[in-house]
């Protein structure tokens, strides 16, 4: 992994090996960390949000996806957005908008060569109004 050469290759160093004793320890700090951290946010407020999100926005998410990926059938949205593909028995799924917006190979078929420069506007835009901004540009290409 540390060897492999790659545009994105740094050296970070020589790997530390702890002996199993500190790693089940670090293991018991971090879950134990992420419980006390998801404790504090409202889980369903959140799910709550990206679902609304996700539906205000289904057509044009549907327009980025099928463009993308033409064979598409179908296209639903929930906390989720999911769609197929002809032949494909699965469906395949998309986290998030966000996952949708910042997904390369989709903005590429979208923007074409703007393609960083888009997605460079768009992830400095707040979240509160990304989805504007975003459905702007797309139909003002």
């Amino acid at each position: 992994m540390f060897n492999s050469p790659s545009a994105h290759h740094f050296d970070l160093g020589p790997r530390r090996v702890y002996p199993c004793w500190m790693r089940e320890e670090k293991q018991k700090q971090m879950l134990k960390l992420f419980g006390e951290f998801r404790g504090e946010l409202d889980l369903r407020k959140q799910i709550d949000i990206e679902c609304k999100r996700n539906t205000d926005n289904i057509d044009l998410f549907e327009t980025m996806i099928r463009e993308a990926y033409p064979d598409t059938t179908l296209v639903v949205s929930g906390h989720h957005i999911m769609f197929v593909r002809e032949g494909q028995s699965l469906p395949y799924e998309i986290a998030s908008a966000d996952t949708l917006i910042f997904d390369h190979y989709i903005a590429q078929k979208i923007w074409k060569d703007r393609y960083r420069e888009v997605l460079a506007q768009l992830a400095v835009e707040p979240i509160e109004t990304r989805d504007a901004v975003l459905r702007s540009l797309f139909f003002a290409r």
